[in-house]
């Protein structure tokens, strides 16, 4: 006969079901399925010369994806929030707009470096379900916000500015900016 042994946490394996998704957690799980999107399609490019004809496709592809992004972005900073939980999910959504839009390396780097400073900020302190719901969120999060930084036309950026960076240390995201 075969012993029923549970392997899974209880309490932390599955979203319980108290956890009713808000309109900001919908929205920020489409945002993070087109930034996932965006990420791979800017990936693409990584390889791409003129001479290949699928380029002219991928760029249209990226650009695409780029614009998708950004929309569900805006749709997620223009949802009220329905519940406090609802804000660090607002503010990532918000970081990485500021990150795919960011200009100079003092921005792309300050951004960065937001969650490193201000770390309660990103985070749910509460330990109901829902805000261990959404810190499993954020943590699902956070290798896209990896991913996003460490893309070519990123890394230029922040590299143009602070020759120093180390693209294979795992905690470079988390640096101070200068």
């Amino acid at each position: 006969m075969a012993i029923h042994t549970p392997i899974t946490p209880p309490c932390h394996s599955e979203a319980a079901p108290s956890f009713r998704p808000s309109p900001v957690t919908v929205l920020f799980g489409d945002m993070v399925r087109n930034l996932s999107a965006y990420i791979e399609a800017e990936r693409d490019l990584e390889h791409c010369s003129g001479w290949d004809l699928a380029c002219d496709a991928w760029i249209r592809d990226a650009e695409r994806a780029r614009n998708r992004v950004l929309d569900s972005l805006a749709q997620l900073d223009a949802m009220p929030p329905e519940r406090h939980e609802d804000q660090p999910l607002k503010r990532l959504g918000k970081m990485a707009q500021l990150l795919i839009e960011s200009d100079t390396p003092k921005t792309f780097r300050d951004t960065l470096a937001l969650q490193a400073y201000f770390p309660a900020l990103f985070r749910c302190a509460d330990t109901s379900p829902i805000g261990r719901r959404t810190n499993q969120m954020i943590a699902a999060f956070q290798p896209h916000l990896n991913a996003l930084s460490a893309l070519p036309d990123f890394m230029e950026t922040i590299e143009a500015d602070h020759a120093e960076i180390n693209r294979d240390d795992p905690d470079y995201l988390m640096a101070p900016a200068a």
